[in-house]
């Protein structure tokens, strides 16, 4: 007779405060994963069931959890919602969002992978795919105080610069295999990008498993028949896919997936760039637009604003509704605050331009640009969906955006200047309006700087009549906040290339006019909506191989 089997013996039980609807062992360590009906995700020790963390529902990410799937490294978990249709990768170590995205589909199985096969080509890619961590410079980490802490991708902080790489994980190939309703089935790399999409499955995915080399995706179904009977009829159907265009283009697919991966991370980074930016811009700047069109409102006489400041610095002399403005609303203390506060906040921007948006832009051009090589590589790559002309409108588009940063930092340039001289004119006009002692070297002004303060009145100091019926307000003296404001396409004061040489030598060469070589340039548009057009170009050629 043949030796009884062990029973099976129950090491310990845990009471939970909510029916738990799914759950996942980690692949590689003590830790079970827990969804509960509450929508809650949590995170707990095997041995004595001790809680890690739990990660509360979310109004922007969803509340009802549908599935878990643990990456194979078991660092990162990932799980679906329903009622948001998102998937959302979360850290091990803290309950943190790294990264989310939508999907058309309620999920309802998910399946993450990692590829075991191995080959001379792929030991040579995994060894040479730091490369451009070799000729790229490292991004600087966003400054922390800018960043919203509720901003769900904030890997890029100071404190977490290195979860960038935890997110990417190894080099070695890993796929997040969803399944969802009406036959949903996608493929994602590393659990971030859509690879492939899988059509012909009838029914709501129920299981799902991708085999470690490639080659065969096996899916159990459930389909709900009600055409030739009254009674509803249920049955299950399990398929076996050729999923062997993967498996055999294998090295082709871990290398694109992995520039794809690096492309969306550092769109990100310059997103979060373009946000701090904001942060860094203050209200207090709008202070001298908003007191000159209140002055245009309740003044009585009929000379203008600018023939007003305009006198003040010929003769000395102000009319006495401009002394009003200046000394009881303006107000020495309160000019000396708006400077300072210009300083700060444009020196701000301008070194997250340097060190942040240009950096992240020239990651973003040498990847796209590498891409563009293997797109080339027809005998390779065409048959995976990568398309050099859709990359080619990608990089043209990411040029256009520098192009942009390039003109915003010429403006922080010539605008710091023109409002040091301004305000070291006005704050001197105005200690002597109050009969205050003015120091000897702030009264020393030369030809030089009172052309200077003329020419910043003659093109700031215009009333604009229909730019009050646009922007309510007739001024647009601060000229850095248009280009980072989301809801403005379109600049209110577009930079001045009158007599630029090089614009003009542009416009009379009809070679160079329609040269693929020179990168787009939109004078009227804000920086905001470049962005906007570089991300749905490089979203549209991404999505292409999927």
């Amino acid at each position: 007779r043949p030796a009884a089997m062990p029973a099976f013996r129950q090491v310990g039980e845990k009471q939970l405060p909510q029916e738990v609807v799914f759950m996942a062992w980690s692949p590689k360590r003590d830790l079970i994963a827990l969804a509960n009906r509450a929508g809650e995700v949590l995170l707990h020790r095997l041995a004595n069931f001790q809680r890690v963390w739990s990660l509360p529902p979310n109004e922007n990410t969803g509340k009802e959890v549908t599935a878990l799937a643990w990456r194979p490294d078991g660092k990162i978990l990932a799980f679906g919602l329903t009622d948001t249709k998102r998937i959302v990768l979360c850290d091990v170590e803290k309950p943190e969002s790294l990264h989310s995205f939508s999907v058309d589909s309620s999920i309802t199985y998910m399946h993450w992978m990692e590829v075991t096969e191995e080959s001379s080509v792929l030991t040579s890619f995994y060894n040479a795919e730091d490369e451009s961590n070799l000729l790229l410079p490292k991004l600087p980490a966003l400054p922390k105080n800018y960043i919203n802490p509720n901003y769900v991708f904030c890997i890029f902080s100071e404190e977490k610069s290195d979860e960038i790489m935890k997110l990417l994980g190894d080099v070695r190939l890993n796929a997040l295999v969803l399944g969802g309703s009406s036959g949903f089935i996608e493929i994602y790399a590393y659990g971030m990008f859509k690879i492939a999409t899988v059509t012909g499955v009838a029914g709501s995915c129920r299981g799902l498993c991708l085999s470690s080399d490639l080659k065969s995706l096996s899916v159990i179904t459930e389909i709900r028949d009600s055409s030739d009977s009254e009674a509803e009829i249920t049955y299950f159907q399990a398929s076996k896919l050729d999923t062997s265009l993967l498996s055999s283009y294998l090295p082709e697919v871990t290398r694109m997936a992995r520039k794809f991966t690096h492309i969306s991370t550092l769109l990100q980074y310059i997103k979060l760039s373009l946000t701090c930016m904001c942060e860094a811009w203050e209200e207090i700047l709008m202070q001298m637009d908003s007191r000159l069109t209140k002055f245009v409102q309740e003044k009585n006489t009929t000379t203008s604003v600018q023939d007003e400041f305009m006198q003040l610095l010929l003769w000395g002399k102000a009319s006495l509704e401009l002394q009003a403005l200046l000394m009881n609303q303006l107000t020495v203390k309160g000019l000396k605050k708006l400077g300072q506060s210009i300083e700060s906040s444009y020196s701000s921007i301008q070194k997250l331009v340097i060190s942040h948006l240009q950096s992240g832009s020239e990651a973003l051009l040498y990847h796209l640009s590498e891409l563009k090589g293997m797109a080339l590589w027809k005998q390779k790559y065409e048959s995976l969906g990568l398309d050099a002309s859709g990359i080619e409108e990608a990089i043209t588009a990411v040029g256009s955006f520098i192009l942009k940063a390039n003109e915003l930092l010429q403006v922080i340039d010539s605008s710091m200047k023109n409002f040091k001289a301004f305000f070291r004119w006005l704050y001197v006009a105005m200690l002597r309006m109050s009969e205050d002692h003015v120091l000897p070297e702030l009264n020393k002004m030369t030809q030089k700087d009172i052309t200077f303060v003329a020419d910043f009145l003659t093109e700031h100091f215009n009333e604009a009549p229909e730019l009050y019926n646009r922007k309510g307000k007739y001024f647009n003296v601060e000229r850095v906040g248009q280009y980072l404001k989301d809801e403005d396409d379109d600049l209110v004061s577009p930079p001045n290339t009158e007599g630029n040489q090089w614009f003009n030598f542009l416009k009379n060469s009809t070679h160079l006019k329609e040269s693929p070589l020179l990168f787009p340039y939109y004078p009227e548009k804000s920086l905001h909506f470049v962005k906007r057009q570089m991300e749905g170009v490089i979203d549209q050629c991404l999505q292409k191989p999927a």
